[in-house]
């Protein structure tokens, strides 16, 4: 790859800047806003159906062009998404990479989605499905503890909103309940509503649909656990029935825990079973609690969907 020229006019009308994916044998030079592209023909059209289809239409006599290469103008796309989605096709070690910026990873998949690059599409989409998953066993995989740090994502302060946008305007329906859970543990109430701040100084805010969402998830998730098939349903459980042999300070500690929890307003169905040994129950009652919490936590997980108004697990498809 060499490095042409910085600047030059296309017809002495349009300045134009010359990317540094700027390959001498390129057969075709792509065009966002006023930077180039000069990459190949037989690339673009391996990866891309869009481009493969594009490949065999004659080209007017008046198409503008570099050296022999038409020029192809990228309507309505950035020259960052451009050439992040070439650096994706050219660098072997893209993919490779432990971690992947969101930024670069929204960049991908817009433009894959948009021209039809379905194996980069494929790739990048499985970043966000897989740190978003649709099984309680997959979720409880990617947790240290109680706790959660992503590992195939740049991890920053908004990371959870910009996934749920991200999600929602590419239509990968299967991360949005993960998503949106983690979103309501992972920020106050208020956030929902204005913002979380980025380290960059901008505001890292969710769109009005999931807004919207995340609140109504919020008041069905808090009622849900409580009840008696859900994640805490044990508190009511009177301690006589599992043959309990401290009846009295078991009932008064599954007390303490549901007042003190519901004063607060906790939300956590999908807290570690492990949390029960911290209550000192007694040994039949902590067998009985920890079975009712692994039943009750799959019964919230099977639901979780509709708590935030989306169709039911089965029921959610991503659009790749």
């Amino acid at each position: 790859m060499s490095s042409p020229p910085p600047e030059r006019r296309v017809g002495s009308v349009v300045p134009v800047t010359r990317s540094e994916i700027w390959h001498t044998d390129g057969s075709v030079i792509l065009q966002a806003n006023s930077t180039q592209f000069r990459v190949h023909w037989s690339v673009l059209s391996m990866h891309s159906g869009f481009f493969n289809g594009m490949l065999g239409l004659p080209q007017p006599p008046d198409q503008p062009n570099i050296d022999g290469c038409p020029i192809i103008e990228l309507c309505d796309d950035s020259e960052e998404d451009v050439a992040c989605l070439l650096r994706a096709l050219y660098d072997p070690l893209f993919f490779v990479q432990k971690t992947l910026p969101m930024q670069h990873i929204a960049s991908i998949l817009r433009l894959s989605r948009k021209y039809e690059f379905r194996g980069v599409l494929e790739t990048v989409a499985e970043r966000l499905t897989h740190e978003n998953p649709t099984t309680l066993a997959a979720y409880d995989a990617l947790k240290t503890g109680n706790s959660y740090s992503p590992t195939r994502i740049v991890n920053y302060h908004g990371l959870l909103y910009d996934t749920i946008n991200v999600a929602g305007e590419n239509k990968l329906l299967s991360i949005l309940p993960c998503a949106y859970y983690r979103a309501l543990v992972g920020s106050l109430p208020t956030d929902i509503f204005d913002g979380i701040p980025r380290s960059d100084a901008t505001l890292a805010t969710l769109a009005p649909v999931h807004q919207r969402a995340c609140n109504l998830g919020r008041v069905a998730l808090l009622r849900a656990q409580w009840e008696s098939d859900g994640t805490f349903g044990w508190t009511e459980d009177e301690p006589g029935e599992f043959g309990c042999t401290e009846s009295a300070g078991c009932r008064e500690k599954k007390y303490s825990f549901f007042r003190r929890h519901v004063v607060r307003g906790s939300l956590a169905p999908f807290c570690s079973v492990s949390y029960v040994d911290s209550l000192n129950l007694c040994a039949m009652c902590t067998i009985s609690v920890k079975a009712r919490m692994i039943s009750g936590r799959q019964r919230m997980w099977d639901l979780l969907p509709t708590f935030f108004d989306l169709p039911a697990w089965s029921e959610l498809r991503d659009e790749l």
